[in-house]
């Protein structure tokens, strides 16, 4: 997509309210959550996190974000969470650029490796990922632990 802008958010962006909403909005995975200009300023306020948007036409095309993870025996690594593409611009080359960014944040900070999954069904994703050519393809279960208050 020749048109693709590529920006990573910072905490002091004035403009965090208008990106809240525009993420909520529309038809896409980014709206199944709720964003809040306080909420992005506060995962911003790290220096270990990110956030990416791809706009194109000055619209939010998609999204990525994620984090340092630094193991205590010293390895560091970059987690990415979610890459997040609007429907209408999907297969036009906005998560490869998101991807190809976020290794550009990983050489940033110093890591040794990016790790990402997916949901086991998810096709278009895991295609996406293999033509980025791991080094390495993990399998295994993934458990989730809801924690309440005691």
């Amino acid at each position: 997509m020749s048109n693709l802008t590529l920006r990573r958010l910072q905490a002091a962006d004035p403009d965090l309210a208008q990106i809240a909403a525009e993420l909520n909005a529309g038809d896409n995975e980014m709206s199944s959550k709720t964003f809040t200009a306080e909420s992005l300023r506060e995962f911003l306020s790290n220096p270990d996190h990110f956030y990416l948007i791809a706009t194109s036409g000055g619209q939010i095309a998609g999204a990525t974000h994620g984090y340092l993870h630094v193991h205590p025996a010293g390895p560091r690594y970059l987690y990415i969470d979610e890459v997040d593409t609007v429907k209408q611009f999907r297969r036009q080359g906005v998560a490869t650029a998101m991807m190809h960014e976020a290794f550009n944040v990983g050489r940033e900070l110093g890591v040794t490796e990016v790790w990402l999954g997916t949901e086991n069904d998810n096709e278009p994703a895991k295609a996406l990922y293999l033509s980025l050519r791991p080094s390495e393809i993990e399998h295994g279960p993934i458990y989730t632990y809801k924690v309440k208050e005691k």
